[in-house]
């Protein structure tokens, strides 16, 4: 009885963990708020090893993802991120790792023009943190990206639609044309894509469908150069 009452009395052995993950948590987050990234993922990772349980480590996960990211190293921090995800699904921060993931994808969409698989992974996974967490601080900046990589993806289909169309491949130039209507239709491309899949059933001698795709042009931006583009193109045509 003795012995185990001098037992209760000294330190909590779960205190002194906190405490130990606590004093190797501080110098990985003052390394992270200086912008050492590489230090701070050095700490964070020693932390994760030595006490892989309980809220410093989580943070650590947290913040070794951001440092990737800081860093540039895009798919480092997808990893990391996609870990903290796995490990914590219901952690009050997990919108954050979700948002923090679409961040990442995003930032490799820049110099990935012939790689769309950023830009479709920045996309779903920022849908995924609007639609799950539309109260979470960072919905509103999720509807944002959101918006941008509309942006992006319009106009790249654009640019292809256009390549194949000048090469006369124009069935290839109509199907790329009707991805951007109908997958970004948000997009400023919208109005463009429409103008080539007109021309291009005119040139296939679908003509039923050049001419509604005219008139759905027309509808939707009435003065838009496309529109008088495309009209000037049939009145030429149709005086020749």
């Amino acid at each position: 009885m003795l012995a185990a009452s001098a037992c209760a009395s000294g330190p909590h052995p779960h205190h002194h963990h906190a405490e130990s993950a606590q004093a190797m948590f501080r110098p990985g987050k003052a390394a992270l708020d200086s912008g050492d990234y590489d230090r701070a993922i050095r700490d964070f990772q020693n932390l994760q090893a030595e006490y892989p349980y309980g809220p410093y480590a989580e943070q650590a996960q947290l913040d070794t993802a951001y440092a990737y990211y800081k860093q540039g190293d895009s798919k480092a921090a997808v990893a990391a991120a996609d870990a903290f995800i796995k490990a914590h699904p219901v952690n009050p921060h997990v919108d954050y790792a979700w948002y923090l993931k679409g961040l990442a994808q995003y930032q490799a969409i820049e110099g990935a023009e012939f790689d769309p698989r950023p830009d479709y992974q920045a996309l779903q996974t920022f849908r995924y943190v609007a639609k799950t967490y539309p109260k979470s601080a960072y919905a509103l900046s999720a509807r944002l990206h959101i918006a941008k990589i509309i942006d992006i993806l319009g106009e790249r289909n654009l640019r292809i639609c256009k390549f194949y169309y000048v090469r006369h491949a124009f069935v290839a130039a109509a199907n790329r044309c009707v991805r951007v209507i109908r997958d970004y239709q948000l997009s400023p491309a919208r109005n463009m894509a429409l103008y080539y899949l007109a021309r291009s059933y005119r040139r296939l001698d679908l003509l039923g469908l050049a001419r509604t795709t005219a008139i759905i042009l027309h509808h939707n931006a009435p003065t838009a150069p496309e529109t008088k583009k495309l009209r000037a193109l049939w009145q030429q045509t149709a005086r020749g």
